[in-house]
């Protein structure tokens, strides 16, 4: 804000003492960032001086990432991100500065630009918790802002919208008009793609005044962008080559090239639909290359996707198929299922592990009863609703039913996990004419076993999807050496005991053979009304003493009519009935050949009723 920059700027021309004034030449290169970036830049430079002079390294630290910042938002961000990697050992040191959860942030949205929304996200989620922690409001905001982004650029307009708006608020609560206008700008941004163009335009709109009144001439192009995409979007191609038209006539310097960029794309779209063939040609030839310049993943396939439908319409096949490649090569590469997965897998353990320290913070406290009373029923409240949160991530993490029900046509699963987290996980996949499937009981209930199965999810991917290891024991010897890495285990006292129980089965469809390996979890095979187990290795994924080499393997010829069950121990281990007994192996045994006959929905009912 302009006083805020006026009044650092009186306190300077009153201060002698170096340290103190490089400190408020940070803080006014911070100021201007937005309104006056080459102002910005000379305090900087000021800054980095006089700290090197004065052998002061926070100040050194802080001029660092205002030059991170500044290069930034020249969109030169490997440039921005050399300077990042240098401060953020500084701050790794001295992690109560606010200078730490920005530099977490930016370094987040650098990684978005780059479309690595993985190590992206990684980045803006412990920004968070640090500018939780510090209890900095302004930086808890900004994080908020760049969460949403990721999502959006994954098209989960819900959460977008969500972290969007929790940005806003506490941009608002702090009177930041700056910032503000930024989120009104995002979330106009979601409106478009939701189709809500009212919505859409009322927010840019809010933006654009907001911008304007205060000058904020490095951040007005983005809302001329949002706007002239909405208007694209609600076919209006004059109003949105008016304000595409406003961008590209802008010779400031300080105009972002990625906006640059959007612009230059978008008014190609807009001419190849008014049928201005050669100009369209141009702009986006021109997007290309400053794409490719700025190395911007989710930009360039944007391009390769404009320039396809341009050659389409040239009536140029060959050149028209060579972008779809590309295009979808590109897209595939930045938002692949197994990138939404691992990311999946970092949230719930980001949830998880929130809700485990929440629990410890509480333990901690000593206060009077009636305090710890109203101060536990809260951190319960938040704790379940951070582990409800976990819960559906970690479903998310399961396999579809569309894709079982391809798979695996002839099914059902019983999944009735004790607690709102699990332990027990099912997983399944194809490769060429294998199926692979199984299921597994990992260590401990709730929180730990969920811990637990988001490495048995993970590690299997891995094994499977990407080594190509396809033998059932195999997978299983290759899952245990991950465990025990995973885990460090190595048989000493006092060290992680826990692992996981395992049934798992590879069917090859050409020449109709099942092949099973287990660890501890045997499965049943029900032919013409006789049941035949097929024992598992009486060993875990894990570390355990005197174990041999290799799982073993059976393999038999699977039969019209055979009905195969894997399961964990948690069917047969209830207790229940009138005598309040274990139900046990024996009892599922004769339950499963009463019904085996029945269609699977059927079974599914039955065996959860008997639960």
């Amino acid at each position: 804000m302009k006083q805020r920059s006026d009044y650092i700027k009186s306190r300077l021309a009153k201060t002698e003492k170096p340290k103190k004034r490089i400190d408020l030449l940070n803080q006014l290169a911070w100021e201007l960032r937005y309104t006056d970036l080459e102002e910005s830049k000379r305090c900087t430079d000021e800054a980095f001086r006089l700290s090197r002079e004065n052998e002061y390294p926070r100040g050194r630290a802080y001029a660092r990432l205002n030059l991170a910042v500044n290069h930034f938002l020249k969109s030169e961000n490997r440039e921005a991100l050399e300077f990042l990697t240098k401060v953020l050992k500084y701050f790794a040191k001295n992690d109560k500065e606010k200078g730490f959860p920005v530099a977490l942030t930016f370094a987040g949205n650098i990684y978005e630009s780059f479309g690595d929304y993985e190590t992206g996200l990684e980045y803006v989620q412990k920004a968070l918790e640090k500018a939780k922690e510090i209890r900095y409001k302004e930086g808890e905001g900004e994080t908020q802002s760049v969460i949403g982004l990721i999502y959006s650029r994954l098209h989960d307009f819900d959460r977008a919208l969500i972290a969007y708006n929790e940005s806003l608020k506490i941009r608002d609560k702090l009177g930041d008009l700056k910032a503000v206008a930024s989120s009104l700008n995002r979330i106009g941004r979601i409106h478009v793609l939701k189709k809500q163009y009212d919505q859409a335009l009322e927010h840019y709109q809010k933006s654009l005044k907001i911008r304007e009144e205060s000058k904020q001439h490095g951040a007005l192009p983005w809302t001329y962008l949002g706007l002239a995409s909405a208007y694209e979007e609600m076919g209006d191609l004059n109003n949105a080559q008016l304000y595409y038209q406003k961008n590209i006539d802008n010779e400031c310097s300080e105009i972002d090239k990625r906006c640059r960029l959007q612009s230059m794309l978008g008014m190609g779209r807009i001419l190849l639909q008014m049928e201005k063939m050669d100009t369209a040609h141009q702009f986006l030839d021109d997007s290309l290359v400053l794409a490719e310049e700025l190395r911007a993943k989710p930009l360039q396939y944007e391009v390769h996707f404009a320039l396809a439908r341009y050659y389409e319409s040239a009536g140029n096949p060959e050149e028209a198929l060579k972008h779809y490649k590309i295009y979808y090569e590109l897209k595939e590469e930045v938002s692949n299922d197994e990138t939404r997965n691992r990311m999946k897998n970092q949230q719930i353990a980001f949830a998880v592990d929130k809700a485990e320290k929440e629990k410890e913070i509480f333990q901690l406290r000593n206060v009077e009863l009636k305090a710890a009373y109203d101060e536990i029923n809260l951190i319960n409240q938040e704790m379940t609703a951070s582990i409800n949160y976990a819960s559906r991530i970690q479903t998310a993490l399961l396999p579809r039913k569309e894709i079982l029900k391809k798979i695996l046509p002839g099914h059902f699963i019983l999944f009735l996990p004790r607690d709102i987290v699990s332990g027990d996980f099912y997983w399944v996949t194809q490769v060429d004419q294998r199926i692979i499937f199984c299921i597994a009981d990992c260590t401990g209930h709730g929180v730990p076993g969920a811990f637990m199965s988001l490495l048995g999810i993970t590690f299997l991917d891995d094994i499977v999807n990407q080594r190509n290891v396809l033998s059932a024991n195999e997978i299983l010897n290759n899952l245990r050496k991950e465990v025990i890495k995973a885990l460090k285990q190595t048989g000493k006292e006092k060290e992680q005991k826990e692992g996981m129980d395992i049934a798992l089965c590879q069917y090859d469809k050409n020449s109709n053979q099942l092949e099973f390996a287990g660890a501890n979890n045997p499965i049943y095979l029900i032919r013409n009304g006789i049941l035949e187990e097929f024992k598992a290795d009486r060993m875990p994924i894990g570390y355990q003493e005197d174990v041999v080499d290799s799982f073993q393997s059976h393999t038999f010829q699977v039969k019209k009519g055979d009905i195969i069950y894997l399961f964990s121990d948690g069917y047969a281990d209830q207790f229940g009935g009138p005598d309040g007994k274990k139900y046990k192996y024996g009892t599922l045994k004769k339950y499963l050949l009463e019904i085996n006959k029945m269609p699977m929905g059927k079974q599914k009912t039955l065996l959860e009723k008997n639960f």
